[in-house]
């Protein structure tokens, strides 16, 4: 979780200071708009406003970053989730060893001999 929350911040930061970097040049270098098309002929025509390209490469950057660091969490996850199901059964086996132990104590205590009094 905290390699999540690292990559997101400086996900962030990079956003601010590419963001910065963008706003301060050209127009014509980054301010090219880009528009995104989805067609299916005679069914379905859709597009996006203009984005100017610098934005676009800034923001796939960025979420890049964040995607990368979610694939990279996902092992610990699934490493967590595996530890506790090892840490219950290794509990219920516990258990069942505490109500052995039990069990053959009484059947000791009983089969045991009296003292003659």
């Amino acid at each position: 979780m905290k390699k999540l929350i690292f990559a997101i911040t400086m996900a962030l930061f990079f956003f601010i200071l590419l963001n910065f970097i963008y706003c301060n040049l050209d127009e014509a270098t980054f301010g090219y708009a880009l528009v995104m098309k989805f067609r299916i002929p005679y069914i379905l025509s859709v597009q996006s406003v203009p984005i100017p390209i610098g934005f676009v490469l800034l923001s796939a950057f960025c979420s890049g970053m964040v995607v990368i660091a979610m694939i990279e969490a996902l092992p610990s996850f699934y490493k967590t989730l595996e530890l506790r199901a090892k840490n219950k059964r290794i509990r219920q086996l516990e258990r069942e060893l505490s109500v052995v132990r039990q069990i053959s104590e009484k059947k000791d205590s009983e089969s045991a001999p009296k003292s003659l009094s």
